[in-house]
């Protein structure tokens, strides 16, 4: 219960994106000296599976709390991933056959035999059936939310907090031309900010004035400078299978995994697969600071996505925000 408690505490302790009062400074996600920094000096505040939580019925969630509540408590990054699928009476059906495949899943066997034995029972709906697009974890059986319902969520927040930018990295299985009208479905296509290979990502000032506080990457497919691919020259990481709390602290943890050296936005994965709340307990507060100063050190630079997995039992924020102020002096 304590470590709940501060997690929930720790989440509401940075100052909201809200419009500024007349005459004040302009505050981009809270600080105002963010807004000279570019996308990849400022660091997010990041769930990893962001949408797959009890709220949405999601069985071995990552997340104790829905993308509202973490876009409503300073979550600003999110790791999603997108599936076709059909709404079979009450089950979602993922059609697995996407353009991309499907994943080596992580699930813990258990979670996948039930998965299978829950799609074979549905069955697969008749030839020509329309599908949607889901936000699942590999099969939407286990749980799923529609893309176009997170999307009129982030176009609400956007609404509501104009100086605030959000980062979006989604693992797709399904074309980037749907993952893009689900988005135009929202009115969120003019919120995505363009970005090419090689240069300068804009900083969050310039995101703000321009109404484009949206970047959305993709980790299979392209969808061009207003969605492209991760890991082709923005995106570098850390590896992000780790079985045990004791994997994070080797050294090895903060090795490059996916990405281009100096790919500007530097994605922190930090979580224990599968994922439990007591693991999160053991590496959410104290081993993340540590991992975030000794990867910071190995990489030769600060993270840009912090992702940890149950963020409202975690020191996320606290940690975003301590690497801002450093940034920003």
């Amino acid at each position: 219960m304590g470590a709940a408690v501060l997690g929930m505490v720790t989440l509401g302790a940075v100052a909201t994106g809200s419009s500024p009062s007349a005459g004040a400074q302009l505050r981009c996600n809270g600080r105002v000296r963010l807004c000279g920094l570019s996308l990849g000096e400022v660091a997010f505040a990041t769930t990893h599976n962001s949408m797959s939580s009890p709220a949405d019925g999601f069985i071995g969630p990552n997340q104790g709390k829905p993308m509202s509540w973490q876009l409503a408590h300073h979550i600003r990054g999110f790791q999603i991933d997108a599936y076709e699928g059909v709404d079979r009476g009450g089950r979602i059906y993922t059609e697995l056959a996407g353009p991309f495949g499907t994943q080596a899943t992580d699930l813990p066997p258990a979670l996948v035999a039930t998965a299978t034995r829950i799609h074979e029972s549905i069955g697969a709906p008749p030839a020509g059936t329309p599908t949607d697009v889901y936000l699942c974890h590999t099969f939407c059986e286990l749980g799923g939310v529609k893309l176009s319902v997170i999307a009129a969520e982030v176009r609400a927040f956007l609404d509501d907090h104009p100086n605030d930018v959000l980062v979006f990295v989604v693992e797709d299985y399904v074309a980037p031309e749907r993952i893009r009208a689900e988005l135009a479905g929202a009115g969120l296509d003019r919120e995505l900010v363009a970005v090419a290979p090689g240069a300068e990502l804009p900083t969050l000032g310039e995101m703000i004035a321009a109404r484009t506080r949206l970047l959305v990457s993709l980790e299979n497919g392209d969808g061009g400078p207003t969605m492209p691919n991760a890991f082709t020259a923005l995106v570098q990481e850390t590896p992000f299978t780790f079985l045990t709390a004791s994997s994070l602290r080797a050294a090895s943890s903060c090795d490059p995994n996916r990405g281009v050296a100096g790919a500007p936005i530097f994605q922190f994965n930090h979580w224990v697969t599968p994922p439990t709340t007591r693991r999160a307990r053991a590496v959410n507060e104290r081993a993340l600071r540590e991992r975030v100063e000794r990867c910071t050190a190995a990489r030769g630079r600060t993270p840009t996505l912090v992702a940890v997995d149950f963020a409202e039992r975690s020191a996320v924020v606290d940690v975003v925000d301590r690497i801002n102020r450093a940034s920003s002096r």
